[in-house]
């Protein structure tokens, strides 16, 4: 993708307040100097049985993108790949369990657009709001910065052994909940905690977002393996062998900025798989943390700090 979006011309547009240049989670754009526009678009294929849960987790993980961005999402529009012999039912329980979810958020969905496709696809663009001079990016990382995280990971490795009907001690209605869950609380609590950075953990896994944000920063990046959460039962899939196509991918794009070389391997996968609506990275000064923990109301877990050393990579420490 950044080969690609490296060939396009240099966007110069002096209320464009965040666009491509840092690989952060949405733009933002100035319409005023009280209101900012915070815009994204993603979509997705099902990654439960439940068209009506899985409407719900491809919205929560579309709005999460405004939350990480420290706004408030306000409309959205549905996408919708669907075949032409599909099941009406079907596509009617998935839109249905996105409504819940947007309405949950507080979003208004107005409308949108379906295509033919040979598999189900869904997601959202949505749009919210954000003053100016308080957007959250994943550029504003301060070495003495802690991070902290605000769900587990292996939410892909999890849900490829359902595919392939090889989970084991796995309760999926936690990760499934996880999953469900909106990020706006933790949101909420990284703006009142005065949080630096921020970014969600989604398809390229808890390594490759934290490594695009030291890189955004230029500040690096060290996490406490031993800190960090881990759904049940992943850790024990990647260790009989089953392996999530976003390992290798996220491996391919973001190991080589990654030290990880006091992990085992199992660790040193689960890392860089792909999440589905998973939590935020919250980055905050360390006295912050407690006023971060009392407003978020939830477990979250400090995993690990922002140094000036090794700018533009990530270390995982035991």
């Amino acid at each position: 993708m950044a080969l690609a979006l490296g060939v396009l011309p240099k966007i110069e547009d002096e209320n464009l307040l965040v666009g491509l240049n840092t690989a952060d989670d949405a733009m933002v754009y100035r319409l005023s100097n009280e209101l900012a526009l915070v815009y994204t678009i993603d979509i997705l294929a099902p990654v439960v049985g439940d068209p009506f849960v899985f409407g719900m987790i491809a919205a929560a993980n579309c709005i999460s993108d405004v939350y990480a961005m420290g706004g408030d999402p306000k409309i959205a529009l549905n996408i919708i790949g669907f075949p032409a012999k599909g099941n009406p039912e079907t596509l009617g329980e998935i839109l249905r369990g996105g409504q819940e979810k947007t309405k949950e958020a507080g979003v208004t969905i107005a409308g949108g657009h379906t295509f033919n496709s040979e598999t189900i696809m869904y997601g959202l663009s949505v749009v919210g709001y954000v003053h100016p001079q308080k957007i959250i990016t994943n550029a504003g990382a301060q070495p003495g910065d802690v991070v902290i995280l605000t769900k587990p990971i292996g939410v892909g490795t999890i849900i490829q052994s359902l595919f392939l009907k090889k989970e084991k001690n796995v309760n999926l209605e936690s990760v499934v909940e996880a999953m469900t869950t909106l990020n706006r609380n933790a949101s909420l609590a990284m703006r009142e905690a005065g949080a630096n950075a921020a970014t969600d953990i989604t398809g390229y896994g808890l390594v490759g977002h934290l490594v695009e944000m030291a890189e955004a920063s230029k500040d690096g990046i060290e996490l406490w393996a031993s800190k960090i959460p881990i759904h049940a039962g992943a850790l024990q899939i990647v260790e009989d062998g089953t392996f999530e196509p976003g390992i290798m991918m996220n491996l391919n794009s973001f190991g080589g900025k990654v030290d990880r070389k006091e992990i085992d391997d199992n660790m040193g996968s689960i890392i860089f798989g792909s999440e589905t609506s998973g939590g935020l990275a919250v980055v905050l000064p360390e006295n912050n943390v407690e006023n971060f923990l009392k407003k978020y109301h939830k477990p979250a877990a400090v995993i690990g700090h922002i140094t000036a050393e090794n700018p533009g990579r990530v270390s995982i420490k035991r």
